[in-house]
């Protein structure tokens, strides 16, 4: 999504992943052969946030709106994320989604 709407987006959206691999380096060698050069990574090592954050799969998506506010948790597939972006852009709010 970042390669197609970047430009378009700019600062105003950031992709985080969250990983919850073994180890870091499993971390980088997965980043590096997927090319996702432009997505921020983390790697959750004992952190406590995927019980924090509900995660109990995975993908699993937050998307959070301009005003701070977690407006939807879950698998992206159950949600048009492009759509709800543009959407979350505009100032617009999310219908039938929750957090």
């Amino acid at each position: 999504m970042l390669e197609q709407h970047g430009a378009k987006w700019g600062d105003k959206v950031r992709i985080v992943g969250l990983s919850i691999d073994s180890n870091a380096d499993v971390v980088l060698k997965h980043v590096k052969s997927k090319g996702w050069t432009s997505v921020e990574h983390y790697w959750r090592a004992g952190s406590t946030c995927s019980k924090d954050y509900g995660v109990s799969g995975v993908p699993h998506v937050i998307l959070i709106d301009k005003a701070d506010k977690m407006v939807f948790i879950g698998h992206p597939a159950s949600i048009d994320l492009e759509a709800s972006i543009e959407k979350l852009l505009k100032g617009e709010t999310l219908k039938g989604e929750s957090a």
